[in-house]
């Protein structure tokens, strides 16, 4: 993507961000700030999570700076996973990147975690995230690919939140990488809610994950939709057949409001699939508000 029409595009997403009604031209204008300054800083830099939670995050990390403004970035997902779990049920996090989804499901939520991130660096950071929220006892780090089979594979390394399982035509310096599946992580500790991002290689992890998809232990999954399978030659829209086979329908959510609402059938973004919409509804709408600053959603 050309860098001013990414620039760009960064900004709109900042400025229409849902915590930043109200004020989008000074949202802007902090965002701006927040990405000079966070690189004058040595380390990394603390950022102000929900109810208390904190996320350590490394602003040279390439693609990390968003966890720092607008911090909730993936705002609906996020606020789902907080409404959505219960204290002591398990998230499955395949490819947790530094952590923020996991801080969320085990430090607001009261959700136990188990967190996949291949990378040495940024699983290094998810630790340390794990470890500045206290919450060691709650949620299991996984230095990992999750794949179809056990094994070992090439992963990318120096492309931040964007490392990814090395494609074969791929030049990119990568190393290699164990591998796991999740039938094998889950088989005693079935997950009620899973989330998958893994920069295209999601149908692989589904390949993986054949008793996973059909425990009915599962209730959710948020997937990430966006075309980057094509990496590896996948047909997305076969992985969702997939998933929907297995008793799942798409929607997407809505926080303020507390519901889900059913999406197109091709929607280029995440989707979270659920088995049981009413259940689903009952627990979103009794769900304990989060608070962020001035916000209690």
């Amino acid at each position: 993507m050309n860098p001013l029409v990414k620039i760009l595009a960064t900004l709109r997403f900042v400025a229409n961000h849902p915590l930043n009604r109200g004020r989008k031209f000074r949202a802007v204008a902090e965002y701006g700030f927040i990405q000079v300054a966070a690189r004058l800083v040595p380390g990394e830099v603390c950022v102000e999570f929900p109810n208390r939670t904190r996320l350590l995050v490394s602003p040279r990390m390439k693609g990390a700076a968003h966890f720092i403004a607008p911090r909730l970035n993936e705002f609906n997902d996020m606020a789902f996973v907080m409404h959505f779990l219960q204290a002591g049920e398990l998230f499955a996090d395949v490819g947790a990147n530094v952590g923020a989804f996991t801080v969320l499901a085990a430090g607001v939520a009261g959700a136990r975690a188990v967190a996949f991130e291949p990378s040495p660096e940024t699983f290094a950071m998810l630790s340390r995230n794990v470890g500045v929220n206290g919450l060691q006892d709650r949620v299991r780090p996984v230095n990992a690919v999750v794949g179809r089979q056990l094994g070992t594979v090439q992963f990318s390394i120096g492309l931040g939140t964007e490392n990814h399982v090395a494609a074969v035509a791929e030049t990119a310096s990568s190393q290699l990488t164990q591998m796991t599946t999740l039938d094998t992580e889950l088989a005693d500790n079935p997950a009620v809610l899973l989330k998958v991002d893994v920069e295209g290689f999601e149908t692989e992890v589904f390949a993986g994950a054949v008793e996973t998809l059909k425990n009915q232990a599962l209730q959710a999954i948020i997937i990430e939709r966006s075309g980057a399978g094509n990496r590896y030659g996948y047909d997305e829209e076969k992985l969702h057949t997939q998933i929907r086979s297995q008793g799942f329908s798409p929607y997407y959510y809505q926080p303020f409001e507390r519901r889900m609402l059913p999406i197109p059938e091709y929607f280029n973004s995440n989707i979270i699939y659920l088995r049981d919409f009413k259940r689903a509804n009952e627990r979103l709408r009794a769900a304990p508000a989060f608070e962020l600053g001035n916000w209690k959603i």
